[in-house]
């Protein structure tokens, strides 16, 4: 598998923080660089079986959880409450449209309209917001033409 840069920046970031690279961590974080959505641990097993690296369910969760500890990985429960993960980094904060038929997602953003929120929360509620959490549930394009044909 041919390496990205984002790969190669995720693999050289867990080297520095004293990890070892194990052809799994490799592929799991290779997986993850070139995703444009969450995935689940059964997808992230699925594309290791198809990649001809058969895993446990226990040793994928243990590589999301170290990626987690390690602040390179978010976990993200939508409403179907399945954990999918994503690349964690500061300089992307973005929120989620869910397709409820057939479960892809893909990400949104609009910062400035909710920073101006967590402002007038602050305000009128005297509450400091340090996180949020907003997904979008409805139908892909895809999904709306099976729907509407």
């Amino acid at each position: 598998m041919p390496a990205t840069a984002a790969h190669a920046a995720l693999i050289n970031d867990l080297r520095d923080k004293g990890e070892r690279i194990t052809a799994v961590r490799s592929v799991i974080l290779a997986i993850l660089s070139s995703q444009k959505y969450p995935l689940s641990a059964n997808e992230f097993i699925a594309e290791l079986k198809r990649k001809k690296l058969p895993v446990n369910k226990t040793t994928v969760y243990r590589q999301l959880s170290l990626l987690q500890f390690h602040e390179m990985v978010r976990p993200i429960r939508f409403a179907d409450r399945t954990v999918r993960y994503e690349i964690a980094t500061e300089d992307n904060h973005h929120h989620h449209l869910v397709c409820i038929s057939c479960h892809k997602t893909g990400d949104v953003s609009f910062p400035e309209d909710l920073e101006r929120q967590a402002k007038i929360i602050r305000q009128k509620n005297h509450f400091k917001v340090l996180r949020h959490s907003l997904e979008f549930f409805g139908l892909c394009r895809n999904c709306q033409k099976k729907k509407n044909p």
